[in-house]
C-alpha cells in the first residue's frame, strides 16, 4: 500500500520573513519555532516527531522531505501535517506541537486602577534576538520561546512607551501628572521556573528626585546589533540611520542577565527585525 502525506488548511506566512534560528526559523505571528526539514535526513526527521512526545510542530517541507514524512513518520507517529507553500518550497505545521518550546503567559493589571491593560508590548529579550507579544483586551499575552534562547536567567520586558505617548496624546495633557501613564517594568526569571498565566501588577509612572552616586571609575557601556558586540560610534549611527530598527536599553540586574556580564554600567541592544 502506498503511503501518503495528507495536507490541510495552508499556512500564509512567508518563510523569508522569519527570524532566523539555529535550528530554523521563528514565526513572530503565532510565537513558534518553525524547523528546517528541507534538508534533513528521514533518521532525523524521525528523531524530531519521536521526541516530540505528543506536542505540536511546525515545519518547513519541501517535496523530498514531504515524501520521506509520508513513507515513515505517518507509520510511526500517526501525525497528520499541514503544509504551505513558499517561493520554492513547502512549511508544514502537525497537531503535534515542539517539546523544544517555553511557554511564557499571563495577564498585565494596573495596580492603580486594578484594571486589564490591553495593547502593551511584551518583550523575551536576549542579545541576540527578541520575542514579542501585544496584550490582548482582557490584559493577556502568551509568548513561546525556543528552549534554545533560554539560559539560567531570563528577561521579560513590558513596555508601555507607545501606549503612554497615544495616551498623552489623546488627552493633549504631556505635563500632567495623570497622564504620567505606566511604568516600563522587568521580570527575570529562572530556566526551571514556570511563568504561565501569571497575575503582573503594573505600576503607574512617579516623577522623582533621585541621589547623587560617586564612583572612582565608571563600568563599561555595551553596545550589540543582532547579538554582535560593536563600538558606540558604530551603533549610534546604525541607530540614526534606521529609526525602525528595535532598540532597547538596560542598566542594573537587567544589563547583566542579558549580557552575562557582572560589570557593566548599561547595556544597548538595536535589531534589524
Amino acid at each position: 500500500m502506498k503511503n501518503s502525506l495528507k495536507i490541510h488548511n495552508p499556512c500564509p506566512e512567508n518563510w523569508d520573513d522569519m527570524q532566523d534560528l539555529p535550528s530554523g526559523k521563528f514565526c513572530e505571528k503565532c510565537s513558534r519555532c518553525v524547523i528546517d526539514f528541507s534538508h534533513k535526513t528521514d533518521e532525523e526527521i524521525r528523531d524530531i516527531f519521536n521526541t516530540a512526545d505528543g506536542e505540536k510542530i511546525c515545519g518547513r517541507i519541501t517535496t523530498r522531505s514531504s515524501a520521506l514524512a509520508a513513507a515513515g513518520i505517518i507509520l510511526i507517529t500517526n501525525l497528520s501535517f499541514v503544509q504551505a507553500q513558499t517561493k520554492d518550497s513547502f512549511r508544514m505545521a502537525t497537531e503535534q506541537k515542539a517539546a523544544n518550546i517555553t511557554k511564557v503567559s499571563g495577564r498585565l493589571i494596573s495596580n492603580s486602577t486594578k484594571k486589564e491593560i490591553p495593547g502593551a508590548e511584551v518583550f523575551f529579550i536576549c542579545k541576540s534576538k527578541y520575542i514579542k507579544a501585544i496584550t490582548h483586551e482582557d490584559g493577556t499575552f502568551a509568548l513561546e520561546i525556543p528552549n534554545e534562547l533560554i539560559e539560567k536567567k531570563n528577561i521579560l520586558y513590558f513596555d508601555f512607551d507607545k501606549m503612554n505617548e497615544v495616551e498623552r496624546k489623546v488627552n493633549n495633557k504631556k505635563d500632567s501628572i495623570t497622564s504620567m501613564g505606566l511604568e516600563n517594568e522587568t521580570v527575570i526569571f529562572e530556566k526551571n521556573e514556570k511563568l504561565e498565566n501569571k497575575e503582573f501588577q503594573i505600576e503607574s509612572q512617579y516623577a522623582t528626585i533621585g541621589g547623587v552616586v560617586i564612583m572612582s571609575e565608571r563600568p563599561p557601556d555595551y553596545y550589540y546589533f543582532n547579538g554582535k558586540s560593536i563600538s558606540e560610534r558604530k551603533f549610534e549611527k546604525l541607530q540614526k540611520e534606521n529609526p525602525k530598527y528595535q532598540f532597547f536599553f538596560f542598566k542594573g540586574k537587567e544589563a547583566e542577565v542579558i549580557s552575562r556580564k557582572t560589570y557593566l554600567n548599561s547595556l544597548r541592544l538595536l535589531y534589524s527585525d
